[in-house]
């Protein structure tokens, strides 16, 4: 199972060029950064 799913990653590197991982790798880190900032002022406000 792990081998399909290692091949799949390798497919999808060979498909799209350094400058897209890049952007879409940013994109989480601020999507998960976002959540939290929200989820902690929404936890904290009365």
């Amino acid at each position: 199972m792990g081998l399909g799913l290692e091949r799949k990653l390798q497919r999808w590197l060979d498909e799209h060029s350094l400058p897209q991982i890049i952007i879409a790798v940013l994109g989480v880190i601020i999507v998960l950064a976002l959540i939290l900032v929200v989820g902690g002022y929404w936890l904290v406000t009365p």
